[in-house]
């Protein structure tokens, strides 16, 4: 019987991108988006073509919103066996300009919808002693990023939070993975060079090793992994993706 992965944030960009990797490895699909419907169910219509797939509008950073999307996974397809939390955003601005709605935007959409989509999953998972679990966050949780502080303690917190479940989940078959990107090709990257003021391979150039920007697929590839059978013993781990930037921007300080 296939398996059931929920992926939150999954109308477009990373999260659709990882759907397809899993709805290509033969797990049922439940996606999810805040908003834009029309973009949802287009994204639905896409995944569909690989296997089956539902659609769920609802924002995840609040209760009643992660609660309709696990339960309606449930309904639909019986379960939730493969949770990634992927559901986020991230605004630029400098600390001191960001007024306390924005904080509270940026922790809720990022950590707060982990925690809550982690809480209702998991009951789930325990009863068939196989679970897993992957949370995206970002090389800036691991070393901050100007202009991103609330942005950065977000994914940081995504981190300790994924460290500390993994530990609580010892011996459940439930493994907790993360996945800290560097800047990948989409709307919210494209946001981000923008607000820099630079052109992609300028900054590629320049902060990576690689020369080049992430893809989406590329994600979805290493959360297929994580998901798998071959990596049953993989847990408690942060993954990094960035192009070789994290490495590329310490060498420079001989550290």
């Amino acid at each position: 019987m296939a398996r059931v992965a929920v992926v939150t944030g999954s109308g477009r960009g990373i999260g659709l991108a990882i759907a397809l990797a899993l709805a290509k490895n033969g797990f049922k699909i439940v996606l999810n988006a805040k908003r834009h419907a029309e973009e949802g169910e287009q994204a639905l219509r896409l995944v569909k073509s690989f296997s089956d797939a539902h659609f769920v509008q609802a924002d995840v950073a609040t209760e009643q919103g992660a609660l309709t999307l696990i339960n309606e996974s449930i309904k639909v397809f019986g379960g939730v066996d493969v949770l990634v939390n992927n559901a986020g955003v991230g605004i630029a601005k400098p600390l001191v300009q960001t007024e306390e709605a924005l904080w509270d935007k940026m922790i809720n959409a990022n950590l707060k919808s982990t925690y809550l989509c982690c809480r209702f999953s998991i009951p789930h998972m325990l009863k068939n002693s196989w679970g897993r679990i992957v949370n995206i966050t970002s090389v800036a949780g691991l070393h901050g990023a100007v202009h991103l502080c609330a942005y950065s303690a977000a994914k940081a917190g995504v981190i300790g939070l994924t460290k500390a479940l993994a530990a609580e989940l010892e011996s459940t078959g439930i493994t907790v993975n993360a996945v800290a990107a560097g800047l990948v090709k989409t709307k919210m990257g494209e946001s981000l060079l923008r607000y820099l003021g630079v052109e992609e391979k300028e900054w590629a150039n320049r902060f990576t090793l690689t020369h080049k920007l992430i893809e989406p697929e590329e994600v979805g590839t290493l959360v297929g992994y994580l998901v798998s059978e071959d990596a049953k013993n993989v847990t408690g781990q942060v993954f990094v993706i960035d192009s070789g930037s994290t490495i590329k921007q310490a060498s420079y300080f001989g550290v």
